[in-house]
């Protein structure tokens, strides 16, 4: 009977607990479980895309928003997709540069891959668990390689799970510049760095495409670089765990990926005709 009652009293106290405690707020942790901890900076990682198109800025600078207080309470999933919404023109997302098929193409949010790159590194620092990770057909400049992640609303996803017994906070943010990702939650046990390994290249082609239509004005036979070649990789990436003494504790492989080439693109003028 006296187990019942002190039961009941702990349960009347948390739901009191839960009812007046601001869950979203950093600093204040409520008591997901029974081990209730003070709220630091797990983990932190930011991107530059200050040389971006008007319209990339504006859908990085967007998606950031609508990240920015995500919360993932404690042994639940978080989807990027579900937080962040459509990537459409009707929620306010602009046209501009995607990667599709090992191509860069014109695609509504295109810059939104470069937010949930920098997420998901930030979750990797954070020591948090990801369920789901997708890399680009190419590398991108942005990130080493073996440590993006792309993302589109039809089959690729970032997932991530709060292995820890008490809420994970992530703030965002982009000032034009560069966008920047921190992680909030109880104190982790081991720093955490990424590494990264190229195993092997892959060279490309040159491709020549002659100029019929006189679209360059190339004179006579005269050739002209219109996509310049860059080689693709097969890399590796990898987590190193240490202590406070800085010795590793664990590392391990997460990744292995193979980034296609960009051939390079010739245009080669016709000979005019006597």
């Amino acid at each position: 009977m006296k187990k019942s009652l002190k039961l009941a009293a702990v349960l009347i106290f948390f739901a009191l607990y839960f009812s007046i405690i601001p869950v979203h707020k950093v600093g204040a942790t409520p008591f997901f479980s029974l081990e209730p901890k003070k709220q630091v900076l797990r983990g932190e990682f930011s991107t530059v895309y200050k040389s971006s198109s008007f319209e990339r800025k504006h859908n990085i600078e967007l998606c950031a928003k609508l990240l920015d207080n995500a919360v993932i309470p404690p042994f639940e999933d978080f989807s990027f997709n579900k937080k962040v919404g459509q990537r459409s023109a009707s929620r306010g997302f602009l046209t501009a540069k995607i990667i599709v098929g090992g191509e860069f193409t014109d695609g509504v949010g295109g810059g939104v891959c470069q937010v949930s790159t920098t997420l998901y590194n930030a979750l990797l620092l954070a020591d948090i668990d990801i369920k789901e990770v997708h890399q680009h057909s190419l590398s991108v400049s942005y990130v080493e390689p073996s440590f993006d992640a792309m993302v589109n609303g039809i089959y690729a996803d970032l997932r991530a799970y709060n292995q820890t017994k008490n809420p994970i906070i992530i703030k965002a943010s982009a000032d034009g510049e560069r966008i920047k990702i921190s992680v909030f939650g109880e104190e982790k046990k081991y720093k955490i760095k990424r590494e990264y390994l190229v195993k092997s290249e892959i060279d490309y082609k040159r491709i020549l495409v002659f100029d019929e239509k006189n679209e360059y004005n190339l004179i006579g036979e005269e050739e002209k670089i219109i996509t310049y070649g860059k080689k693709g990789k097969k890399t590796e990436g990898y987590i190193r765990k240490t202590d406070n003494f800085g010795k590793t504790v664990e590392y391990k492989l997460i990744r292995k990926n193979t980034y296609l080439p960009i051939n390079e693109k010739i245009v080669v003028g016709v000979k005019n005709e006597k």
